[in-house]
């Protein structure tokens, strides 16, 4: 896949995870009791879930001892999150009057989606990191002429010069030891 066409799926992604929160929160919402505060209670799993994802995402690493407990404190708030979220969205969905085996399986697809698409987003947005970072990585080729055997200090930079592609200069004969004619 190219750096553009890893974008545009990023962005598709993203999307995706932004639609499954928006469920999630729509769900624990309905089921809040009636008041502002208990909505906005309802609505922080799935959004801490986000704020992790972002963060884990976002943050390159800088040491693997931080970096491990990035993600272990993100999945400690994603379980939880995935507990209350769940019971909330059971609760919703029994009582827009579904069955008790599909409110079973509702907020796991909900939550389950939201969760494939956050770990895709992850490796879309490491991916295209390594791409950006080895395009900004200078090519260096080194020759190095002790390796070679070589009769004069001319043709030995003749050999090199060829090897690095570099349009070879024109030496005048007396320079690499030869006679002038």
């Amino acid at each position: 896949m190219t750096l553009t066409e890893l974008k545009r799926l990023r962005w598709v992604v993203l999307a995706v995870v932004l639609a499954c929160i928006f469920s999630s929160v729509a769900m624990n919402v309905l089921h809040a009791p009636d008041n502002v505060w208990a909505r906005f209670v309802g609505a922080l799993p799935p959004l801490a879930v986000f704020g992790c994802l972002e963060l884990t995402a976002r943050i390159p690493s800088s040491t693997r001892w931080l970096t491990i407990v990035r993600i272990v404190g993100a999945t400690i708030v994603a379980g939880g999150a995935a507990y209350l979220s769940y019971f909330q969205q059971f609760a919703a969905i029994m009582d827009l009057g579904f069955p008790h085996d599909q409110a079973l399986i509702w907020p796991g697809v909900i939550d389950g989606t939201m969760i494939v698409a956050s770990v895709s987003l992850v490796e879309v947005i490491r991916k295209i990191r390594q791409m950006t970072a080895s395009d900004q990585t200078p090519k260096v080729t080194r020759v190095d002429v002790r390796d070679v055997q070589f009769e004069t200090q001319a043709q030995a930079y003749r050999e090199a010069a060829q090897k690095l592609g570099i349009q070879q200069l024109q030496v005048p004969a007396a320079v690499n030891g030869s006679k002038s004619a």
